[in-house]
This record gives C-alpha cells, sequence and structure tokens, in this order.
C-alpha cells in the first residue's frame, strides 16, 4: 500500500499545505532539501519516517538540492517479449532497491555546485512494472572500438527515452524511473531498464512497451538535432539524476540508437557460440563475486581512472569515479595484464585469487572505485598496502614519487590528471604505459624493502631519511 507524508509549514502552526508519496520523499523532502510548492520554496527542516510526516519552512534561497543514490533493479516476473534485429525488449514486473545518500546543492543560476551533504536515510524498496532493452555485448564491444563510453551511452539513451514518454503517455518524466547497467547480473548482458516510479506501477512503462519502436525512433531524433557538442538538458541531461548526470556520452548514445533502429549494422555472435544466459530467477543484484580463476601468487596492482576527484565531488565519491584501466604484475609468471572495464569481473576475481596482492594506497583508493562493480567486501583480498605500513611506521603520508625518487633514484612516468587527459583523447595506449610504470615501481619499492629493511625518502631539508619496513 502506498505511504503518503504530510508535508506542514511549521511557520504558520503547522498547517498541511500538501502531500508526497513514500517513494518521493526521501527524493524531494529530505532535511535540507528545497521543495518547491505553488512557486513558493520551503526549506525541509526535518522528515519524520514514524509519523510520516514533513516539516518545512518559507525560505528565499539561491540554490536548489538534488539527491545523489544508488539504485538496483531485480527482475521478478516477464510478461512479455519482443525479439527485434539483435536485441530484445520485455515487459514485467521489477523490485526497484534506491540508496540515497547524499544530496548535492547547486546554484539556480550558472548551477555550480555549493557542495555534497550527507543523509542518513533507510533504503526505498518498491515493486513495480517497467519495459527492459536486453542488448548485445557485441554492442558493448563496437561501441568500447570506437574509443566511446559504453555505459554513459546507455545511460544518456535512458535519459532521453524517459524525456519522451509525455509523448506517449499522459504523465511527467519524474512518473518515469531508470536504470543502465553495462552488464546485469541476472541477464548477463547489458540492459536498459524503464519503469513506472509507482509502487505497483500505473502502466506507463506498459504503453512505452507498446511503442518502443516509435519511442527509440524519437529518442535517437532527439539527440541527433540537439546542436550541443556533448549533452545538455535539451537531450541527454536528467534534472532527477541520481548519479549527477555523470557518466554520459552524446555520441555513443547516438551509435548504440543508430544500432537499435537498424541504421548501424554490427558483427554479432551466432546465437551457437554466445554464452547461454539463464532465465531471470528472483535473488541477489549483485552476487558476491567468488574465485572463478586458477590460485595466483603475489600480485603488484594499480589502476586508472575515467573521472577525477573535482568531477565526482571529491577523493570520498572514488567509487563514481570509474575504472579505465587497471595493471597487475605476476610476479610467478613474470607477466603484465592489463584489464579494461569490460573485464572488471575477471580482474576482481583475479585480486580475489591471489595469495598476496602488493599496491599503494589500495585499500583506500583503488578498491574503493572497484567497490562500484561488486557488492562483495574487498577488504577479503589479502592486501598489503605499501602507503599504509609507510603511514603506520611515521605518522604522514609519502607519495609513491618521493619514495621512488630517494630510494630509486627514479620517477613517475606521468600524474593522474595526465593520464585523464590521455583518456579523453582516446590514447589508452599511453594510460596503460602508465600504469604500469606504477606498478614497476610499486614492485621496485617492495623489493628494496623486502632486502634491505627500509626505505628512504627526501625531507624538506634534501637529506635522506630512512623509514624501517618488515614485509
Amino acid at each position: 500500500m502506498q505511504r503518503w507524508y504530510s508535508i506542514h509549514d511549521m511557520e504558520r502552526d503547522g498547517k498541511v499545505i500538501g502531500s508526497v508519496d513514500g517513494v518521493r520523499a526521501f527524493h524531494e523532502c529530505h532535511p535540507g532539501a528545497v521543495y518547491l510548492h505553488h512557486g513558493q520554496q520551503y526549506e525541509i527542516r526535518r522528515l519524520d519516517i514514524d509519523r510520516r510526516r514533513v516539516e518545512a519552512a518559507p525560505a528565499n534561497l539561491d540554490y536548489y538540492t538534488e539527491v545523489l543514490a544508488e539504485k538496483e533493479t531485480e527482475i521478478l516476473e516477464q510478461f512479455e517479449s519482443i525479439d527485434l534485429e539483435g536485441y530484445s525488449v520485455k515487459l514485467g514486473r521489477l523490485k526497484v532497491t534506491e540508496q540515497i545518500r547524499e544530496y548535492c546543492k547547486r546554484r539556480i543560476f550558472g548551477q555550480d555546485r555549493l557542495g555534497y551533504f550527507l543523509l542518513d536515510l533507510p533504503p526505498v524498496l518498491f515493486e513495480t512494472v517497467g519495459l527492459w532493452l536486453e542488448l548485445p555485448g557485441e554492442l558493448r564491444e563496437a561501441v568500447e572500438d570506437k574509443q566511446l563510453n559504453f555505459m554513459g551511452g546507455i545511460h544518456a539513451v535512458e535519459h532521453a527515452a524517459i524525456s519522451l514518454f509525455p509523448l506517449f503517455a499522459i504523465c511527467d518524466r519524474s512518473d518515469i524511473g531508470g536504470i543502465s547497467y553495462p552488464r546485469h547480473p541476472q541477464i548477463g548482458r547489458p540492459a536498459i531498464f524503464i519503469y513506472d516510479g509507482y509502487p505497483g506501477g500505473i502502466g506507463l512503462s506498459a504503453r512505452g512497451f507498446r511503442d518502443i519502436g516509435a519511442l527509440l525512433e524519437r529518442t535517437e531524433k532527439l539527440i541527433a538535432v540537439c546542436p550541443c557538442d556533448t549533452g545538455c538538458p535539451s537531450c541527454i541531461h536528467s534534472p532527477k539524476c541520481g548519479n549527477g548526470n555523470r557518466p554520459l556520452d552524446k555520441e555513443a548514445a547516438r551509435r548504440i540508437l543508430a544500432f537499435l533502429n537498424g541504421r548501424w549494422r554490427i558483427t554479432l555472435r551466432p546465437a551457437s557460440v554466445r554464452p547461454k544466459t539463464p532465465p531471470p530467477q528472483p535473488g541477489p543484484l549483485l552476487p558476491a563475486v567468488q574465485p572463478a580463476v586458477e590460485p595466483r601468487g603475489r600480485l603488484f596492482f594499480d589502476l586508472e581512472t575515467r573521472l577525477s576527484a573535482e568531477e565526482v565531488g571529491g577523493w570520498g565519491r572514488a567509487d563514481k569515479m570509474r575504472l579505465a584501466l587497471a595493471v597487475i604484475y605476476d610476479e610467478e609468471r613474470g607477466v603484465f595484464e592489463t584489464f579494461a572495464e569490460p573485464e572488471v569481473d575477471r580482474l576482481l576475481e583475479t585480486l580475489l585469487a591471489a595469495e598476496l596482492v602488493v599496491g599503494f594506497n589500495v585499500k583506500r583508493f583503488d578498491y574503493a572505485v572497484l567497490g562500484a562493480y561488486t557488492k562483495k567486501d574487498l577488504g577479503g583480498v589479502r592486501t598489503l598496502d605499501m602507503l599504509e605500513e609507510i603511514h603506520r611506521k611515521v605518522g604522514f603520508r609519502i607519495s609513491l614519487n618521493r619514495l621512488a625518487g630517494a630510494t630509486l633514484g627514479e620517477e613517475k612516468s606521468a600524474d593522474g590528471l595526465q593520464s585523464l587527459r590521455w583518456f579523453r583523447e582516446g590514447r589508452v595506449d599511453l594510460v596503460e604505459q602508465y600504469c604500469r610504470k606504477d606498478v614497476e615501481i610499486t614492485r621496485k619499492l617492495f623489493e628494496y624493502g623486502r632486502d634491505n629493511g627500509h626505505l628512504l625518502f627526501r625531507e624538506a631539508a634534501g637529506n635522506k631519511v630512512r623509514i624501517p619496513v618488515d614485509w
């Protein structure tokens, strides 16, 4: 049953000025939210979940608020299916789980971010009806071969399609929800979900399912005719995006929609050689990663990201920075291995199967980045974090470059910002070389410390100082 929250104006003796359903309450009426009622701004002072009561006060603010959330969608039941050229569209019953962890304040004029603010709210769970597009894995490969961001592309298609729903059903875009997966765990392939934003469903996504051809044609045209270069609120940006409209890739969206509408041909593997995908079964959305590769010995590890800390709102949001690529050095085999984002599952399995993973700041950063791709607690990876060990000895953090310069007489080949620039220019080869160099430096520092019982760094005065290590 739908749970409604009453909204009270606390400067008018608690007079009820409106109500909001339980799903939207956490989005629009969390503490600190700016709520609009008849054109008047209200600041939410309190959200009483037990009493289903929202307390607000009139305000005159130069900013608005938007929540940032993590969503998961589980397929409970399939009603109908349409097989199209190279992909399928399905309609069914879904369970949506949404965890709102923080909100952002943005200036009304200019949309500058004013800061992020943590929220302590329980997850929102509800069952609804939705449609989903099951896409072939070859489409992801074809898009990424063009040096485009596949996740950004399907995310952009999802946003644009939702914005057009009012053309097919009497609704507002906020009545529709969506989520995109580069690989949905139940179906084993990329998927775009669009669902009714109301418990039980109200027929909106069912209408979209019936008119899916027209919806996809309109979506492709919307993106094609918009004059912006990389995306804007008129085409692929959403005012309700729980990920802050990241990542988005307009050109990737064009490619994906051209495929969906039969205007871009890609090579599809014969069905007989594709991995068998079992029918969706209710169960955990993201099953715990278990080692599915042969045991490994000692591995040296580093990764590079697609987004900077500034772009995602700070280093504390490393899980939003997304994997560009990772490199490991397998000491037993004497070989380097590189993992791109589509291979992140194999990377996780490899790390979990290792006797020991050696890295620099991997626990606080690298594992936080990888945490976005799995529900597995990566604290279970047997890890020697060299920065953690050094901090424990001296009480402060020392950069990898500073240690390498004093101990080995060599330096890193670049830095993280240069790596980001290379990735955006499509020079993944240079990103790989840079990441491999960092892994090599990490290995050499580990070996020096193991053999000599210390590492070196230079003080501000230029003197070399020993740091005792015992790995």
